[in-house]
């Protein structure tokens, strides 16, 4: 719009001042046209016999241009000098030399409807001038009324028509003018497109990245600021990248390291000869065991290399439920059809997994549905549990956080489920939705995006 704007602005400025110096060139050529046929004539006029002056006038008298002789006094509105039209003067006087010692009169008139423009400031004759050249595509024409005296009783008297030159009328002006916004407009597109090409790529990377930290880098082309924040980005993702796997072997080794006193802490609590002391013994050291697992899993969730497909993720559910449901829990499933998403679907199904096992747990039973909503998954997972505080929905995702009031301990679990999902759908560009059911209960709202 910007370079449109200025085009326009700039091609009505050229139009303005080339039609203006065009017309004054013009102008001036065919005022040195009609100085010289007035000379001409008039040095023929002033050479004859006063007897033969007559007849010469009318011999070179047509309807195009007039040539008559008149009394001195009879044309006295013609001798005052126009300064705006000085040039032709200027020519005459060079040109001619009259009989007696008196000024050669000028007086120029504009032709046609300007007429009734006079009286009127120069600005607003000058603007209406202007006008008159859009709306006629050309300038008015000018009535031109020389006197020459050739006595003292006599004058000898030209009356023509000058036509100015012709200017570009609208449409002409308009044609132009339009032609070159095509033109422009149609190079302005394939220049942002060109310039903003590079961002949308940098862009899409950004969002891939969110995603999945195992994206493939972004190409550094572009304009010299994208190719260098494409490198930045690249630098930024390879550290991010870097961290997570350290994290991930870091925590592997500790639990590797771990298990090595773990499992021999559990031969001895084997040999221990009291059956109350060993069962406690092998119980917390079950749970350390767990607490290792959970929190490998946790720290290798966010490392994960799994290719995203599409899959049946009604069909992924409906598995999830069965399991649960042969293993003695209450849980129903209603899937409305083959629903196929993007997803990766180990991670997906562990995910929904912790989710489905959570409401089993703290809810007694599952009600499981799935639905398409707009271009989103649209999953549900509803219980009959006590439900969470308002307060508390928030920190429920934090790791290792469990709710003391509502969650026992006697149940399992060491707070990570809930961290676990809630990884896996951000990383499939998803939500997670917590609210309190009126009759009691919790319901989860899980949404994946349908397309990437």
């Amino acid at each position: 719009m910007v370079l449109i704007a200025g085009l326009i602005v700039t091609h009505i400025v050229t139009i303005v001042v080339f039609s203006e110096h065009r017309a004054a060139s013009l102008t001036r050529t065919e005022e040195q046209h009609i100085a010289q046929h007035i000379a001409s004539i008039a040095d023929i006029v002033l050479r004859v016999p006063n007897e033969w002056r007559d007849r010469v006038v009318r011999l070179t008298d047509d309807h195009a241009f007039r040539i008559y002789t008149t009394s001195s006094g009879s044309e006295a509105d013609y001798r005052g000098k126009d300064v705006r039209f000085g040039a032709l003067n200027d020519l005459l006087a060079g040109q001619i030399r009259a009989a007696i010692n008196e000024p050669i009169s000028v007086d120029i008139r504009d032709v046609g409807p300007r007429d009734e423009w006079k009286g009127l400031d120069a600005v607003r004759g000058w603007l209406q001038s202007r006008l008159g050249r859009l709306i006629y595509g050309h300038d008015l024409d000018q009535a031109i009324l020389v006197s020459i005296p050739l006595s003292q009783s006599k004058r000898l008297n030209f009356s023509t028509v000058m036509p100015l030159a012709n200017a570009p009328g609208w449409e002409q002006a308009l044609a132009m003018t339009g032609s070159f916004v095509v033109a422009v407009l149609f190079l302005s597109l394939w220049a942002i497109r060109r310039l903003s090409a590079p961002l949308k790529r940098f862009a899409s990377g950004a969002t891939t990245f969110a995603h999945n930290i195992y994206a493939p880098a972004l190409p550094e082309t572009g304009p010299s600021e994208v190719r260098e924040a494409a490198r930045a980005f690249n630098e930024m993702q390879r550290q991010v990248r870097r961290l997570v796997e350290n994290r991930a072997h870091m925590l592997a080794a500790i639990s590797h390291d771990l298990r090595t006193p773990l499992t021999t802490v559990r031969l001895r609590a084997e040999n221990v000869t009291d059956p109350e002391l060993r069962s406690k013994m092998l119980a917390a050291l079950n749970e350390m065991d767990t607490m290792l697992s959970s929190t490998l899993a946790f720290a290798r969730e966010g490392s994960a290399n799994e290719e995203t497909c599409t899959a049946d993720v009604g069909s992924l559910l409906e598995a999830i439920c069965e399991d649960m449901s042969e293993a003695g829990h209450e849980v129903t499933c209603a899937v409305d059809g083959q629903i196929l998403a993007p997803c990766r679907p180990v991670a997906l199904k562990r995910a929904l997994t912790n989710l489905v096992d959570n409401s089993v747990k703290y809810g007694g039973k599952a009600d499981v549905g799935m639905k398409l909503s707009g271009r989103s998954v649209e999953i549900t997972i509803a219980d009959k549990g006590p439900g969470i505080p308002e307060a508390e929905m928030e920190r429920i995702f934090l790791p290792f956080y469990r709710l003391e009031t509502s969650r026992s301990r006697n149940t399992g679990g060491t707070g990570l489920g809930m961290a676990i999902a809630q990884m896996i759908i951000d990383l499939h560009g998803g939500s997670i939705d917590l609210n309190n059911r009126a009759g009691g209960g919790l319901c989860v709202r899980v949404r994946l995006p349908q397309q990437v």
